[in-house]
């Protein structure tokens, strides 16, 4: 029996992600980026116990949930999914290209013709203002057309945008990300950090209630900022609860080791790993659920 509440799997290996070399990222993604693979691979977690993924809203989420549909519709009905969003390395390179309008217009394109006319009729005058709360909420329904009629346990806001609007102050995002969520589709919202301590110290200071937090933990302090020690220190500030990401510190340590090391962090009790193969997934997975595969 573990002692984790859950072992969610990550997507970032899917689609050739990797925090530490652009190389490797390239070869992973060559042999991991191929929807077959991803779907039996989920298929086979699945099965071994796991019973939520972390996904990015990537391009390729729609064709992968309507496979999983169309192949194992009794996965999708117990399956979790916990999104984070905007999908920020898409956005930044249409936008550049396109501009803000032409962006939107395009990405709603994924959308049936009636969502495209709900979500601007909520979102058009915003858009046409570039009122930046109202723009945020229409990309937040964009985002989510991709997971529509599946279990979505907790939606976060990526940490590009978590850590961006912490340096400069802004309440009103992490207002506005937690009530849209809430009053529209009544799930619980959550925030990705690469500076828990800071995060901590300022929901805290602005009297906001943020019941899960998606931040970095691992032996080395890879992407736990300022510092190891002071991330471990906010732990015990934090009545919510913190999913580990990162815990192998993007590939650097050994399984066994990382595992070792949170294990000792007992107000951890939910850990997300990415695994590309099913041989992956049975290593991995077999140690984190302490199980004979």
């Amino acid at each position: 029996m573990t002692r984790f509440d859950s072992v969610l799997l990550g997507d970032n290996p899917f689609f050739g992600v990797d925090h530490v070399s652009q190389e490797r990222a390239r070869t992973k993604a060559s042999r991991s980026q191929n929807i077959d693979n991803i779907a039996e691979v989920i298929k086979y977690c699945f099965n071994l116990g796991i019973s939520g993924m972390v996904v990015s809203t990537h391009p390729t989420l729609r064709e992968l949930v309507d496979k999983l549909r169309s192949e194992r519709p009794e996965l999708l009905e117990k399956f979790e999914f916990y999104p984070i969003l905007p999908y920020t390395q898409g956005y930044v390179l249409k936008i550049n290209e396109r501009g803000i309008i032409n962006t939107v217009i395009e990405t709603l394109s994924m959308g049936s013709f009636r969502n495209k006319i709900k979500i601007l009729t909520k979102g058009g005058m915003g858009v046409i203002r570039k009122d930046l709360f109202e723009l945020f909420k229409v990309f937040i329904d964009i985002e989510l057309l991709q997971l529509k009629n599946t279990k979505i346990n907790t939606v976060f806001l990526h940490d590009v945008i978590t850590d961006l609007a912490l340096s400069l102050n802004m309440k009103k995002i992490f207002e506005v990300f937690q009530a849209y969520l809430h009053d529209n589709y009544k799930v619980n919202a959550g925030l990705v950090t690469k500076n828990f301590p800071r995060l901590v110290n300022k929901l805290s200071e602005w009297d906001l209630d943020y019941s899960t937090i998606m931040t970095s933990f691992n032996k080395i302090g890879f992407q736990m900022n300022p510092s190891r020690e002071e991330c471990e220190k906010s732990l015990d500030k934090f009545k919510g609860q913190v999913i580990a990401m990162s815990i192998l510190a993007g590939g650097y340590l050994e399984l066994n080791d990382a595992y070792q090391y949170i294990l000792t962090q007992q107000k951890i009790n939910k850990i997300v790993v990415g695994v590309s193969s099913i041989e992956h997934a049975t290593k991995t997975f077999g140690l984190l659920l302490n199980k004979d595969i």
